[in-house]
């Protein structure tokens, strides 16, 4: 049975945290109580990217959590993880459920509210939205879709709405009463002094 996609949403990307492997700053995240984890890993060898999903895995023997893994269908269906993330350069939404079935989730990254309407007709289970601030993950050429458009997307469309970009505790409660679903974080998270605790924070903040 699929799972809800609500509250705090961490996604396992190191890129801005050398530091951390990904498996390391995944069982943080979990340990300051985290239900959803995204592994990303963008331009890594498949074969990288499977033995780190592989072992993220394995720490559903001490954690319950939805584990989601960016790009890779094939290797969704292969480990048996929760469901797949992808965005307008990845696999379809309908060439990912043809894959996987229905009993995986589909996420989908837009960065319009028109996309984002259209990932929900062809079955997205979730639409990830953003950046909704400006965020070095993406650089100053990604577009800023800002607190109304969230709201007015939130309005409209029926599946769950993660918002994601630039989120930080200094504009969090911007974003809490605009009917999303969920927040997601990569640096506000690995780049934390103590990644526990902020985890801890946001969930406290956000709610489960």
């Amino acid at each position: 049975m699929k799972k809800d996609i609500k509250g705090l949403y961490a996604i396992i990307d190191t890129s801005f945290s050398p530091q951390y492997s990904h498996y390391q700053l995944a069982n943080l995240v979990l340990m300051g109580g985290c239900k959803i984890l995204q592994l990303r890993m963008k331009n890594k060898k498949w074969d990288e990217a499977y033995e780190t999903a592989k072992k993220i895995l394995s720490l559903k023997t001490k954690y319950d959590f939805t584990f989601i893994i960016n790009d890779h269908v094939n290797m969704v269906g292969e480990l048996k993880a929760d469901g797949v993330h992808v965005g307008s350069g990845d696999a379809g939404i309908e060439e990912a459920r043809n894959k996987l079935g229905n009993d995986f989730l589909i996420g989908y990254s837009s960065h319009s509210i028109d996309e984002a309407i259209v990932a929900e007709k062809k079955g997205a289970d979730y639409i990830a939205f953003g950046a909704i601030f400006p965020t070095k993950t993406k650089g100053p050429g990604h577009p800023v879709q800002g607190i109304d458009k969230l709201k007015e997307l939130c309005s409209i469309i029926k599946k769950p709405v993660v918002a994601i970009g630039g989120i930080n505790r200094l504009n969090i409660n911007d974003i809490l009463d605009s009917g999303l679903s969920s927040v997601a974080m990569i640096t506000g998270l690995s780049q934390a002094r103590d990644v526990v605790e902020e985890t801890e924070w946001y969930i406290r903040k956000i709610g489960k």
